[in-house]
């Protein structure tokens, strides 16, 4: 037995890749040319992660999606913004005094709403590189709920919500049958609604929509699933520190089993509070903590790592998985970071988990 370890998910692209994707988005590349240079893509991520020593599970880094919040759409892509843009159409999120991105809108013409891609469309490329155990990423319903925004003529809100439901469960469905170990539910949002919202209504209300989903799940389909939190990730900076206090227990109070939350980035000084809070709610489910920083450009060391993780045991009264706190570039254009610094990172946290497990007995 060893301790169990996740990744988030996405993975910086290529200078290449990124710019295909903007021509591509520009209309002055061809999709075939596109697809050629994702396949490219993802086998070099698989041969990297093929390469790290006691990595027990890969992804294909979400390279093949233009970010993680509208890979759904046929045309998926978010451009930088200002931050508090004028004339904006869709929901905005401002990143701490640095951009924004905004959510496209759902039109007449896209509804009934369904999803035009799916998160196992790629799979069988990663598969075709690597034998291990992968996870697949899907975005969460309370995400693609924002892009109803007004009223729309013949559709109403209620039945956009009966339909991304089913779909969000159909994308959870198509990569568990496409073969993956495990399916990280991307809420991210959930921070950002207590940002909005700080009575919590709004955040209860995004719950109730996760719980929705979980109803059209077995009870397999349902322990495949990791929800995944985090306060942001883009051009190397946040959309929020919200307080975990008011987070992580409504979420853990939700119908999912497994957890992702934020842990290092946070800060030294609220390690135990975060972990007494978790402790509190957790009841017999199970919570992987990220353990390495996306925002601190220094790379972790292991020892550190290992002792965070017997600090958490030793508070939880359990052994937590492993990972890091939030996706390394969801978006395509945020060109801050390299794949290099990323696996870097994830290498530190296979070392740091092996070395927990050694001083844990494991």
């Amino acid at each position: 037995m060893s301790i169990k370890q996740t990744p988030v998910g996405s993975l910086p692209r290529s200078a290449e890749l990124q710019a295909a994707y903007a021509a591509y988005a520009d209309g002055q590349l061809a999709k075939s040319e596109l697809d050629r240079l994702i396949e490219k893509e993802i086998k070099d991520v698989v041969q990297t992660y093929e390469q790290i020593d006691g990595n027990p599970i890969i992804t294909s880094g979400e390279v093949e999606k233009p970010n993680f919040l509208t890979y759904f759409l046929e045309q998926g892509f978010i451009k930088l913004g200002e931050p508090n843009p004028k004339d904006k159409k869709g929901f905005v999120i401002d990143f701490e005094g640095h951009h924004s991105r905004e959510m496209a809108v759902l039109q007449k013409e896209q509804t009934p709403f369904k999803f035009a891609h799916y998160s196992d469309e790629w799979l069988p490329v990663l598969k075709k590189y690597s034998n291990k155990p992968f996870k697949a990423t899907v975005i969460s319903p309370s995400a693609v709920s924002l892009i109803y925004v007004d009223e729309i003529e013949g559709y109403s809100k209620a039945q956009f919500t009966e339909d991304l439901v089913n779909e969000c469960a159909k994308d959870i469905k198509k990569a568990i049958a496409a073969g993956a170990s495990e399916v990280g539910l991307d809420m991210t949002e959930a921070t950002y609604a207590q940002k909005v919202d700080s009575s919590g209504a709004l955040l209860k209300q995004m719950v109730g929509l996760v719980n929705q989903v979980c109803d059209k799940l077995t009870p397999q389909e349902l322990q495949a699933v990791t929800l995944h939190t985090c306060f942001g990730a883009d051009n190397f900076t946040n959309h929020n520190y919200s307080n975990y206090a008011e987070i992580y227990p409504v979420l853990l109070q939700s119908k999912i089993q497994n957890f992702h939350f934020p842990f290092a980035s946070l800060g030294e000084r609220e390690f135990e509070s975060i972990l007494h809070c978790i402790k509190e709610y957790i009841g017999n489910k199970f919570v992987y903590l990220g353990f390495v920083s996306h925002l601190n450009k220094e790379i972790e060391l292991p020892t550190r790592i290992a002792e965070r993780i017997v600090l958490a045991s030793d508070i939880l009264g359990q052994v937590p998985g492993v990972s890091e706190c939030c996706g390394y570039s969801p978006f395509c254009n945020d060109l801050t970071t390299t794949r290099e610094w990323a696996f870097e990172k994830i290498r530190a946290r296979v070392a740091g988990a092996q070395l927990a497990a050694k001083k844990l007995g494991i």
